[in-house]
């Protein structure tokens, strides 16, 4: 599902528009592949532990980069910057993190930052992506506060559904439905619907890749 979310923007989204940085704590499989997208900005996994750190300061660096750049511009977010100059401004940003639990209990205090830097960087265009096989107990409050869309695949307790989507169906999914899927949009808004699988993403990359060249985008 993440390797479908990111081919997907990146094959209807220019670079210029949107950035990625990917964070997976399981080993680095997740994104393999990926890192070749003209809109990956960095790959970081749990076998390199200081680059973590690292990418989190940068982080913080473009969150302030940005509200600087907006108080230029005379402008409270993005978007309206945006529709205000009639150009991209800055790319959105989407920091896509894999197995967040394992995050939570190696580097709590990463986990955090990352949500404060998602926080106070809404309106200027950055935006967190979490995901894990592990819910229970690793759904904070600030978690819940800080993401209103939120997806779940099928799970085996009702009791990590709620914690997900706040409703017992995900749990309820069948065994032979693979890829199916609950989305909540907002308190008692759900949509169920069925997830893709990317066939070919090497050939979808380097697709993207000749097209972002063919554009001159760098």
């Amino acid at each position: 599902l993440l390797r479908t979310l990111v081919l997907s923007l990146a094959a209807s989204v220019s670079p210029a528009q949107l950035a990625f940085v990917l964070v997976d704590f399981k080993g680095g499989a997740t994104f393999d592949g990926l890192a070749g997208l003209p809109h990956v900005a960095g790959v970081v996994t749990d076998l390199e532990p200081r680059l973590a750190a690292r990418v989190l300061r940068s982080l913080r660096a473009e969150v302030t980069r940005r509200e600087h750049l907006l108080r230029t511009l005379g402008h409270p977010d993005l978007p309206s910057a945006r529709e205000a100059t009639g150009t991209p401004v800055a790319p959105r940003l989407a920091i896509v993190v894999d197995e967040f639990a394992a995050l939570a209990i190696e580097h709590p205090h990463l986990l955090h930052s990352l949500v404060d830097v998602a926080r106070r960087g809404r309106s200027l265009g950055v935006h967190l992506v979490l995901a894990t096989q592990r819910p229970a107990g690793v759904v904070s409050e600030e978690i819940r506060t800080n993401t209103d869309l939120r997806i779940a695949l099928r799970l085996h307790e009702a009791a990590e559904a709620m914690e997900v989507v706040g409703d017992p169906s995900p749990s309820a999914i069948r065994r032979d439905a693979a890829g199916r899927a609950v989305m909540r949009l907002g308190p008692g808004e759900l949509l169920p619907f069925q997830t893709a699988r990317p066939a070919d993403a090497r050939t979808m990359v380097e697709e993207i890749r000749q097209a972002a060249a063919a554009l001159g985008i760098g």
